[in-house]
Protein backbone atom coordinates (compact mmCIF):
# COMPACT_ATOMS: atom_id res chain seq x y z
CA UNK A 1 0.00 0.00 0.00
CA UNK A 2 1.35 3.49 -1.11
CA UNK A 3 2.25 5.48 1.73
CA UNK A 4 -0.93 8.27 2.87
CA UNK A 5 0.39 11.92 3.25
CA UNK A 6 -0.84 11.75 6.72
CA UNK A 7 1.25 8.72 7.51
CA UNK A 8 4.47 10.40 5.69
CA UNK A 9 4.08 13.76 7.83
CA UNK A 10 3.65 11.77 11.41
CA UNK A 11 6.74 9.51 10.48
CA UNK A 12 8.67 12.70 9.20
CA UNK A 13 7.77 14.50 12.66
CA UNK A 14 8.47 11.33 14.79
CA UNK A 15 11.95 10.53 12.94
CA UNK A 16 13.60 13.70 12.35
CA UNK A 17 11.62 15.08 16.48
CA UNK A 18 9.96 18.52 14.81
CA UNK A 19 6.65 19.75 13.62
CA UNK A 20 6.70 19.49 9.88
CA UNK A 21 5.51 21.96 7.46
CA UNK A 22 4.61 22.49 4.22
CA UNK A 23 5.49 18.74 2.57
CA UNK A 24 5.60 18.50 -1.33
CA UNK A 25 6.68 14.77 -2.61
CA UNK A 26 7.87 14.18 -5.79
CA UNK A 27 9.20 11.12 -7.75
CA UNK A 28 12.66 9.88 -7.60
CA UNK A 29 13.80 9.56 -11.50
CA UNK A 30 16.12 6.86 -11.12
CA UNK A 31 15.29 3.14 -10.13
CA UNK A 32 15.29 1.58 -7.00
CA UNK A 33 14.47 -2.02 -5.86
CA UNK A 34 12.27 -0.48 -3.00
CA UNK A 35 9.83 3.01 -3.37
CA UNK A 36 12.11 5.90 -3.28
CA UNK A 37 10.72 9.67 -3.28
CA UNK A 38 12.11 13.05 -3.40
CA UNK A 39 10.92 15.13 -0.24
CA UNK A 40 10.31 19.14 -0.15
CA UNK A 41 9.50 19.98 3.38
CA UNK A 42 9.74 23.88 4.10
CA UNK A 43 12.00 25.33 6.04
CA UNK A 44 14.67 21.86 5.77
CA UNK A 45 16.88 20.86 3.34
CA UNK A 46 15.39 18.12 0.56
CA UNK A 47 15.04 14.71 1.77
CA UNK A 48 15.23 11.32 -0.21
CA UNK A 49 12.18 8.96 1.74
CA UNK A 50 13.33 5.08 0.99
CA UNK A 51 10.40 2.61 2.14
CA UNK A 52 12.63 -0.59 3.23
CA UNK A 53 9.28 -1.78 4.64
CA UNK A 54 9.15 -5.79 3.45
CA UNK A 55 6.85 -6.97 0.56
CA UNK A 56 4.99 -10.33 -0.37
CA UNK A 57 7.72 -10.31 -3.47
CA UNK A 58 10.57 -8.54 -3.06
CA UNK A 59 12.50 -7.15 -6.43
CA UNK A 60 15.50 -9.52 -4.83
CA UNK A 61 16.07 -13.00 -4.07
CA UNK A 62 14.90 -13.58 -0.37
CA UNK A 63 18.10 -14.89 0.87
CA UNK A 64 19.41 -11.39 0.37
CA UNK A 65 16.32 -9.37 1.81
CA UNK A 66 17.34 -7.54 5.32
CA UNK A 67 14.92 -4.18 5.82
CA UNK A 68 16.99 -3.31 8.78
CA UNK A 69 20.91 -3.91 7.11
CA UNK A 70 20.41 -0.54 4.73
CA UNK A 71 19.26 0.85 8.22
CA UNK A 72 22.09 -0.07 9.85
CA UNK A 73 24.71 1.09 7.45
CA UNK A 74 23.53 4.47 7.34
CA UNK A 75 23.09 5.16 11.27
CA UNK A 76 26.12 3.27 12.23
CA UNK A 77 28.71 2.12 9.25
CA UNK A 78 29.10 4.50 6.93
CA UNK A 79 30.76 7.44 8.60
CA UNK A 80 33.68 8.96 6.94
CA UNK A 81 32.56 7.31 3.54
CA UNK A 82 30.97 10.31 2.54
CA UNK A 83 27.22 8.54 1.57
CA UNK A 84 24.32 10.27 2.13
CA UNK A 85 23.84 11.18 5.36
CA UNK A 86 20.94 10.13 7.18
CA UNK A 87 18.63 12.14 8.41
CA UNK A 88 16.22 9.89 10.21
CA UNK A 89 14.84 6.69 10.27
CA UNK A 90 11.95 4.51 11.75
CA UNK A 91 11.63 1.26 12.43
CA UNK A 92 8.63 -0.63 13.82
CA UNK A 93 6.07 -3.58 13.27
CA UNK A 94 4.62 -2.40 10.52
CA UNK A 95 7.59 0.32 8.46
CA UNK A 96 10.81 0.55 7.73
CA UNK A 97 11.60 3.59 6.68
CA UNK A 98 14.77 6.28 5.74
CA UNK A 99 15.00 9.74 5.29
CA UNK A 100 18.57 10.69 4.07
CA UNK A 101 20.43 13.26 2.23
CA UNK A 102 19.64 14.21 -1.27
CA UNK A 103 22.39 14.49 -3.21
CA UNK A 104 22.53 16.50 -6.14
CA UNK A 105 24.65 14.78 -8.24
CA UNK A 106 23.96 12.75 -11.49
CA UNK A 107 24.85 8.63 -11.81
CA UNK A 108 28.00 7.65 -12.71
CA UNK A 109 27.10 6.05 -15.66
CA UNK A 110 25.70 9.61 -17.12
CA UNK A 111 29.24 11.59 -16.11
CA UNK A 112 31.36 13.06 -18.65
CA UNK A 113 34.87 11.24 -18.96
CA UNK A 114 36.55 8.59 -17.23
CA UNK A 115 37.36 11.06 -13.79
CA UNK A 116 34.48 10.26 -12.24
CA UNK A 117 35.27 6.35 -12.84
CA UNK A 118 39.04 6.41 -11.66
CA UNK A 119 37.66 8.70 -8.87
CA UNK A 120 35.27 6.10 -7.62
CA UNK A 121 37.83 3.36 -8.05
CA UNK A 122 39.97 5.19 -5.42
CA UNK A 123 37.50 5.46 -3.14
CA UNK A 124 36.51 2.07 -3.53
CA UNK A 125 40.39 1.16 -2.47
CA UNK A 126 39.73 3.19 0.79
CA UNK A 127 36.63 1.61 1.50
CA UNK A 128 38.49 -2.15 1.18
CA UNK A 129 41.66 -1.33 2.95
CA UNK A 130 39.93 0.69 5.74
CA UNK A 131 38.72 -1.49 9.23
CA UNK A 132 36.29 -3.81 8.71
CA UNK A 133 33.53 -2.82 10.63
CA UNK A 134 31.02 -4.97 12.88
CA UNK A 135 27.07 -5.37 11.74
CA UNK A 136 24.86 -7.40 12.57
CA UNK A 137 22.62 -7.56 9.46
CA UNK A 138 25.66 -7.87 7.28
CA UNK A 139 25.77 -10.09 4.42
CA UNK A 140 28.40 -12.40 4.90
CA UNK A 141 29.96 -13.20 1.16
CA UNK A 142 31.31 -16.12 2.04
CA UNK A 143 32.15 -19.62 0.33
CA UNK A 144 28.28 -20.78 0.90
CA UNK A 145 27.36 -17.49 -0.21
CA UNK A 146 29.10 -17.21 -3.43
CA UNK A 147 28.62 -20.79 -4.18
CA UNK A 148 24.85 -20.51 -4.35
CA UNK A 149 25.00 -18.00 -7.57
CA UNK A 150 26.95 -20.82 -9.17
CA UNK A 151 24.05 -23.09 -8.05
CA UNK A 152 21.32 -20.93 -9.23
CA UNK A 153 22.65 -19.49 -12.60
CA UNK A 154 23.33 -23.46 -13.30
CA UNK A 155 20.52 -23.92 -12.46
CA UNK A 156 18.00 -21.01 -14.29
CA UNK A 157 20.54 -20.28 -17.29
CA UNK A 158 18.91 -21.39 -20.35
CA UNK A 159 22.50 -20.95 -22.21
CA UNK A 160 24.54 -24.11 -21.88
CA UNK A 161 27.22 -23.31 -19.03
CA UNK A 162 28.13 -26.81 -18.35
CA UNK A 163 31.65 -26.04 -18.84
CA UNK A 164 31.17 -23.20 -16.55
CA UNK A 165 30.80 -24.88 -13.14
CA UNK A 166 34.38 -26.58 -12.36
CA UNK A 167 35.91 -22.66 -12.97
CA UNK A 168 33.43 -21.41 -11.26
CA UNK A 169 34.13 -23.25 -8.29
CA UNK A 170 38.00 -22.55 -8.20
CA UNK A 171 36.89 -18.95 -8.86
CA UNK A 172 34.41 -19.44 -5.51
CA UNK A 173 37.70 -20.60 -3.82
CA UNK A 174 40.10 -18.03 -5.03
CA UNK A 175 37.72 -15.09 -3.79
CA UNK A 176 36.66 -16.90 0.11
CA UNK A 177 40.34 -17.11 0.33
CA UNK A 178 40.71 -13.45 -0.37
CA UNK A 179 41.44 -10.79 2.62
CA UNK A 180 37.91 -9.83 4.15
CA UNK A 181 36.79 -6.24 3.33
CA UNK A 182 33.37 -3.96 3.70
CA UNK A 183 31.54 -4.48 0.85
CA UNK A 184 28.63 -2.23 -0.92
CA UNK A 185 27.84 -5.80 -2.34
CA UNK A 186 26.31 -3.76 -5.84
CA UNK A 187 28.56 -0.94 -6.90
CA UNK A 188 27.34 -0.88 -10.25
CA UNK A 189 27.32 2.59 -11.94
CA UNK A 190 23.72 3.35 -11.17
CA UNK A 191 24.37 3.43 -7.52
CA UNK A 192 27.15 5.57 -7.61
CA UNK A 193 26.02 9.57 -7.46
CA UNK A 194 28.95 12.05 -8.73
CA UNK A 195 29.16 15.77 -7.35
CA UNK A 196 31.33 17.50 -9.91
CA UNK A 197 33.05 20.08 -7.67
CA UNK A 198 36.41 22.50 -7.90
CA UNK A 199 38.66 20.19 -6.63
CA UNK A 200 37.21 16.95 -9.02
CA UNK A 201 34.38 14.24 -9.06
CA UNK A 202 32.75 13.47 -5.73
CA UNK A 203 31.88 10.22 -5.42
CA UNK A 204 28.42 9.58 -3.28
CA UNK A 205 27.39 5.62 -3.36
CA UNK A 206 23.96 4.81 -2.54
CA UNK A 207 21.90 1.75 -2.31
CA UNK A 208 23.57 -0.33 0.49
CA UNK A 209 20.69 -3.07 0.94
CA UNK A 210 23.38 -5.77 0.38
CA UNK A 211 26.09 -4.18 2.28
CA UNK A 212 28.71 -7.17 4.09
CA UNK A 213 31.53 -8.16 4.82
CA UNK A 214 33.90 -10.17 1.87
CA UNK A 215 36.62 -10.29 -1.46
CA UNK A 216 36.20 -6.41 -2.46
CA UNK A 217 36.95 -7.03 -5.78
CA UNK A 218 33.29 -8.54 -6.03
CA UNK A 219 32.46 -4.51 -5.99
CA UNK A 220 35.51 -3.48 -8.68
CA UNK A 221 34.07 -6.33 -10.59
CA UNK A 222 30.45 -4.95 -10.33
CA UNK A 223 31.91 -1.72 -11.31
CA UNK A 224 33.73 -2.81 -14.30
CA UNK A 225 30.99 -5.38 -15.72
CA UNK A 226 29.35 -5.46 -19.30
CA UNK A 227 31.35 -3.65 -22.08
CA UNK A 228 34.08 -1.20 -22.12
CA UNK A 229 36.07 0.34 -25.41
CA UNK A 230 39.84 0.56 -25.35
CA UNK A 231 41.90 0.35 -22.56
CA UNK A 232 39.08 2.43 -20.35
CA UNK A 233 38.14 -0.71 -17.70
CA UNK A 234 42.24 -1.54 -17.05
CA UNK A 235 42.73 2.49 -16.26
CA UNK A 236 39.64 1.71 -14.09
CA UNK A 237 41.11 -1.11 -12.66
CA UNK A 238 44.64 0.42 -12.05
CA UNK A 239 43.14 3.53 -10.60
CA UNK A 240 41.73 0.62 -7.55
CA UNK A 241 45.07 -0.91 -7.52
CA UNK A 242 47.25 1.68 -7.66
CA UNK A 243 45.03 3.84 -4.43
CA UNK A 244 45.38 0.10 -2.75
CA UNK A 245 48.37 -0.61 0.30
CA UNK A 246 50.82 -2.52 -0.99
CA UNK A 247 50.52 -5.01 0.71
CA UNK A 248 47.04 -5.85 -0.95
CA UNK A 249 47.67 -5.90 -4.51
CA UNK A 250 49.20 -9.19 -4.62
CA UNK A 251 50.51 -11.14 -7.82
CA UNK A 252 47.28 -13.13 -7.10
CA UNK A 253 45.06 -9.78 -8.04
CA UNK A 254 44.29 -10.59 -12.05
CA UNK A 255 43.76 -13.81 -11.19
CA UNK A 256 41.07 -13.07 -8.00
CA UNK A 257 39.74 -10.06 -10.43
CA UNK A 258 39.03 -12.42 -13.25
CA UNK A 259 37.11 -14.98 -10.43
CA UNK A 260 35.04 -11.72 -9.49
CA UNK A 261 33.82 -11.08 -12.60
CA UNK A 262 32.76 -14.49 -12.95
CA UNK A 263 30.64 -14.77 -10.31
CA UNK A 264 28.97 -11.03 -10.76
CA UNK A 265 28.25 -12.61 -14.49
CA UNK A 266 26.76 -15.88 -12.36
CA UNK A 267 24.72 -13.54 -10.32
CA UNK A 268 22.98 -11.84 -13.23
CA UNK A 269 22.28 -14.96 -13.77
CA UNK A 270 21.28 -16.46 -11.30
CA UNK A 271 18.32 -13.55 -10.08
CA UNK A 272 15.74 -14.95 -10.92
CA UNK A 273 14.03 -17.26 -13.78
CA UNK A 274 10.97 -14.67 -14.36
CA UNK A 275 13.29 -11.00 -14.00
CA UNK A 276 14.35 -9.56 -16.87
CA UNK A 277 17.32 -6.55 -16.25
CA UNK A 278 16.57 -3.03 -16.79
CA UNK A 279 18.09 -1.75 -20.37
CA UNK A 280 21.11 -0.20 -18.34
CA UNK A 281 22.26 -3.88 -17.19
CA UNK A 282 20.96 -5.93 -20.41
CA UNK A 283 24.60 -7.84 -21.12
CA UNK A 284 25.42 -11.03 -22.52
CA UNK A 285 26.37 -12.45 -19.12
CA UNK A 286 26.65 -16.11 -20.59
CA UNK A 287 28.94 -14.99 -23.04
CA UNK A 288 31.00 -13.38 -20.18
CA UNK A 289 31.00 -16.36 -17.48
CA UNK A 290 31.97 -18.57 -20.62
CA UNK A 291 35.06 -16.76 -21.20
CA UNK A 292 36.18 -15.91 -17.87
CA UNK A 293 35.73 -19.68 -17.51
CA UNK A 294 38.04 -20.47 -20.03
CA UNK A 295 40.65 -18.06 -19.04
CA UNK A 296 40.12 -19.73 -15.58
CA UNK A 297 40.73 -23.14 -16.93
CA UNK A 298 43.41 -22.59 -18.77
Amino acid sequence: MPVSDAELRAGLATALGGEIGALRRLPWPYGSSVPVEELRIAGRAPLLFKDLTPRPRPSRPAFLVDPLREVEAYTTLLHGLDAPACHGALVDDERVWLFLELVDGVPLWQADGLAAWEATARWLARMHAAPVPQGVHLLRYDAAHLRRWVDRALAMSSDDLGAVRAPALRAVQRLAAWPAAFVHGELYASNVLVQQTVRGPRVRPVDWETAGIGPGLLDLAALTAGDWPGDRRARVVAAYRDALPATAAGPEFRAALDAARLLVALQWLGWSDDWTPPPGHRHDWAADARALAARIAS
